[in-house]
């Protein structure tokens, strides 16, 4: 979690209870736009583009949703708000840089070393041997 979101949810159990439920929603948010995005082979930095597109769409949306009488003037206030809120995420984001290189790292490697693991396992179950790139068993 980032420290905007832990300032949004910070102090007593109720908040609590709030960044869990965040993070939840963030996780199955995260699953189903990653399968979208693989049966639909979008580029990385296209998904990019489009969820921003939609995460300002939808502001906007509730922004005119929200107000009694919604107004130019009051969605362009409205998405000046988001733009300094995305502008102190992404500042947080870089404080954070090195520790999201250092976990993703890890993370690519472990996957990695799990798909190795289980292509291994697939060869030798079938009875295939694995060869190197010099054509080695």
């Amino acid at each position: 979690m980032t420290q905007r979101e832990d300032d949004l949810f910070s102090g007593d159990e109720s908040d609590r209870e709030a960044v869990d439920e965040f993070e939840r929603m963030r996780e199955l948010l995260h699953a189903r736009i990653s399968e979208f995005a693989d049966e639909h082979d979008v580029p990385d930095g296209m998904l990019s583009a489009l969820l921003l597109d939609l995460a300002v769409t939808a502001r906007m949306m509730d922004y005119t949703l929200s107000v009694e009488k919604p107004s130019a003037s009051g969605l362009k206030l409205e998405l000046d708000r988001m733009q300094r809120e995305i502008a102190d995420f992404v500042r947080d984001c870089k404080r954070h840089a090195d520790e999201f290189i250092e976990h993703s790292k890890d993370a690519i490697a472990q996957a990695r070393a799990e798909l190795e693991a289980e292509e291994e396992n697939g060869a030798a179950e079938s009875g295939v041997s694995r060869k190197d790139d010099a054509g080695h068993a």
